[in-house]
């Protein structure tokens, strides 16, 4: 037979130098290096089909897969498990609160905080406010009804059928309730060390001349602050329907002027002022004065025309905001201490150092002379 001009064509390219055919590279395949030795290039095609992997749709769901994944976790028995797991551990955390004892460090001086700020411990009687426990422990335990309320079937059958893929999402809660409550105990630690600082009182002191004051206490008698020249005035602001911070802002004064000598503590005089004076009539600022179990003319407690009280509270640059929707007033918790000559001395807030500091401002400025 005659061979054709291909088949007589030199197969030099298709030939080693051994005479053997080199073996045939599969197709699609990426390992071979162009002849100069540099990394292949990728084909745009390929990038866009890799993309175009990534977001391909799931054929169960019809949703692209990273919302596949997500939504299986949330529609499934795991998000539920690992939600009602915390909410238990959150549980755990607030009860032990109650029952971890007092300590100058550490866990019992974190213990100590979250009880006067979290659930209205009254540090003179060690009463707490049964309202607000009963609102933080409510809290887990609601959200853990709702939980399984709304994920029963997916909860109840994994339950049944195989407890043990529950244990790591059980572990990861703990994780996190031990991380939040470690966090939390090292923040009260460090500030039960500040509390230890000394009382700056030469930083801190200031000479602003006290604003006028002049409204009605609870007695309906009319006060006026320059009139308390030759006394340590104690200035703050509150009001009757607060259950959060007025309590600890009442209480904190109560301690602070009990860690005076009977003879200097009638030479001590609180204005409280309303924040809400609206609603804060003389009556109710007696009623008031009764639950906090004070009386004049140690501490007054003050109210009036709701645009002088409003004006006073300017002057004394106490802000504060009411929420239209609850009622309730955020405002700042602060304590304007004033010397004998009718000065502001000082302007302190809540908190262990900042009440130790209020009695040591109190003796301060008790020493001074009245002229």
């Amino acid at each position: 037979m005659t061979d054709s001009a291909d088949d007589l064509r030199p197969r030099i390219d298709t030939m080693s130098d051994s005479g053997a055919e080199p073996p045939a590279e599969s197709a699609g395949s990426s390992s071979a290096l162009p002849a100069d030795g540099t990394e292949p290039i990728v084909c745009a095609g390929a990038q866009r089909r890799r993309a175009t992997d990534a977001l391909a749709i799931d054929e169960a769901t019809g949703l692209p897969r990273p919302l596949a994944a997500a939504h299986a976790f949330f529609s499934s028995w795991r998000f539920p498990v690992l939600m009602m797991a915390i909410m238990a551990g959150l549980e755990v955390f607030q009860l032990a609160m109650l029952v971890v004892p007092k300590s100058a460090m550490g866990i019992g001086a974190f213990a100590e905080e979250f009880r006067v700020w979290c659930y209205g411990l009254d540090q003179e009687t060690g009463r707490l406010e049964f309202g607000y426990v009963s609102v933080f422990l409510a809290q887990p335990a609601v959200m853990f009804g709702v939980l399984a309320f709304i994920w029963w079937k997916p909860v109840k059958e994994i339950w049944q059928t195989s407890r043990r893929a529950m244990l790591p999402y059980f572990a990861v809660a703990g994780v996190l309730v031990t991380a939040v409550f470690v966090s939390l105990i090292s923040v009260g630690s460090k500030t039960a060390a500040a509390a230890a600082e000394p009382f700056p009182a030469v930083a801190l002191r200031t000479a602003k001349p006290a604003p006028a004051v002049k409204l009605t206490d609870q007695d309906g008698v009319s006060v006026e602050l320059a009139s308390l020249k030759g006394k340590v005035v104690v200035v703050t602001g509150i009001y009757a329907t607060c259950f959060h911070t007025c309590p600890l802002i009442m209480a904190q004064l109560k301690r602070a002027l009990e860690q005076l000598p009977r003879a200097d503590r009638d030479n001590v005089r609180v204005l409280a002022v309303t924040l809400n004076p609206e609603h804060d009539t003389q009556k109710v600022m007696l009623k008031t004065a009764t639950r906090y179990q004070v009386k004049a003319p140690e501490y007054r407690l003050l109210s009036g025309d709701p645009s002088e009280v409003d004006h006073t509270l300017d002057l004394l640059e106490i802000a504060r905001s009411k929420n239209p929707m609850s009622g309730e007033i955020d405002h700042a918790n602060l304590f304007i201490v004033v010397d004998k000559l009718g000065q502001v001395a000082y302007r302190l807030t809540l908190g262990e150092r900042q009440e130790r500091w209020l009695t040591d401002a109190l003796k301060l400025l008790l020493r001074e002379p009245a002229a």
